[in-house]
């Protein structure tokens, strides 16, 4: 077989069982605040530099940003870690506009052509992950959600725009070995009613892939942000597979503190892990851990090396292949980030001394809580749950006004423009101790 295949619920290559172990090249074709410094979602990014330095410039910074960020030595570096596999997140928006949504663009393919000759060359499969979708499929920043709502559930016009840019995708890429499959959609939550809507998309996403493509894997992600999979009653598919998100300590902070015994803290990972296997053991299929990862620059690297490790060991015993979060970023969680006297990194340093993500996430809880203080009776928790995105929606406005546009003012275009190179590999460092873990790891 030239393709990834499912087969005794496992994965088979060229007739040989196979497990994949890479890292996810997130906040590259799908950018996100934290991880780059910058705050507001991508959108409101790129609004930030075409009204301070044009259009013109703007798409030239973006594409600079691109072309920079991955390039074949970051490909030598992955290989040599063992890598065999690249989750890469993509926003919609490389394929078409908003105002033009019916004419597809050649920017992403152009984009995953050049990824792909890589993977081709150095032998590493690549998973295409639809990262953000029109309205967004859940209200957080990651989906380049603008609103706090995810409106992608409520406009069947949105699901018809993306049922079709994956079939587009699917057919250009039918015949290429490299790609193991396609992860139809990142972490879907809060999708309104009970009326098997997210199944429902999947099987005309199916449908519509199979059209076009018959020989690759089809992954699809559960919801409440990938790690609830009751919505999803059946794979007619046979290959399809399942992928989900294993985050336990953004759920149960106190799981970070470094007193927190290790031993019990892995049980505690075990027992979550498990939890969530037992939902998707109903579907028969392999499983991808499509997200895994720990904040380096909040926690520290030995501590976070510590949960890394665990975590790993349990994907091994459990049979799970897996892509870590994330492979390169501005020294938040990244194995790979810029020099620290690098313009990037100024950039970054500057802007976190006037906004943190962990901070955005804090301000829109308080002002949730005193806008909640205006009302009778006491609010059930889940409703300021819900309210906490559409007010940290109404702060990405003054984030952009307030810090994105003054700082990019202050720095002008020539110091601006020459960001992007800090991404580039020969001017990037590593944490050492990470990377030989995952060749411990991807290689055993």
């Amino acid at each position: 077989m030239d393709f990834v295949k499912i087969k005794n619920n496992k994965f088979y290559f060229r007739d040989k069982e196979i497990s994949f172990g890479g890292l996810g090249i997130g906040s590259w074709l799908n950018m996100e605040h934290f991880m780059l410094g910058i705050p507001t979602p991508e959108k409101q990014i790129i609004e930030a530099f075409e009204e301070v330095f044009g259009v013109e410039r703007s798409d030239s910074f973006f594409d600079d940003f691109i072309c920079s960020f991955v390039k074949e030595e970051d490909f030598q570096f992955l290989k040599e870690t063992g890598v065999n596999i690249i989750r890469v997140p993509f926003n919609y928006h490389l394929f078409f506009d908003d105002k033009n949504p019916k004419v597809l663009k050649e920017r992403g393919f152009c984009y995953f052509d050049r990824l792909l000759a890589f993977c081709r060359k150095y032998e590493i499969f690549l998973l295409p992950d639809l990262h953000a979708v029109p309205g967004g499929q859940n209200p957080d920043w990651h989906s380049d959600n603008q609103t706090g709502i995810p409106q992608f559930w409520h406009f069947e016009a949105f699901q018809d725009q993306i049922v079709e840019l994956w079939k587009e995708i699917a057919g250009y890429y039918a015949e290429e070995t490299w790609i193991l499959g396609y992860d139809i959609l990142n972490e879907p939550f809060l999708i309104p009613g009970e009326d098997g809507r997210l199944q429902k998309f999947y099987d005309r996403v199916t449908a519509a892939v199979r059209e076009a493509d018959k020989n690759h894997i089809i992954f699809l992600e559960g919801d409440y942000f990938a790690m609830d999979f009751s919505a999803m009653k059946e794979l007619k598919d046979e290959q399809t597979a399942i992928t989900f998100h294993f985050y336990p300590t953004v759920w149960e902070a106190d799981l970070c503190d470094p007193d927190y015994p290790r031993e019990k803290r892995r049980s505690v990972f075990e027992d979550r892990l498990v939890t969530m296997i037992a939902g998707m053991q109903k579907f028969g299929r392999p499983l991808l851990c499509g997200e895994a990862g720990y904040d380096i620059a909040g926690h520290g690297l030995a501590h976070v090396m510590e949960m890394v490790e665990d975590t790993l060991d349990l994907f091994k015993k459990h049979d799970i292949s897996y892509t870590l979060w994330c492979y390169k970023d501005a020294g938040f969680m990244g194995l790979v980030y810029p020099q620290e006297d690098s313009l990037w990194m100024r950039f970054a340093r500057e802007m976190r001394v006037k906004w943190t993500h962990y901070g955005e996430m804090e301000m829109g809880k308080e002002l949730v809580e005193i806008m909640c203080g205006h009302f009778p009776g006491e609010v059930e928790e889940k409703i300021k749950y819900h309210l906490q995105f559409r007010q940290r929606a109404l702060l990405y406005t003054l984030q952009k006004e307030q810090l994105l546009k003054p700082q990019l003012m202050s720095c002008g275009w020539e110091q601006i423009s020459g960001m992007p190179e800090s991404f580039a590999m020969e001017n990037c460092t590593f944490y050492e101790e990470y990377r030989e873990l995952l060749r411990k790891y991807m290689r055993g």
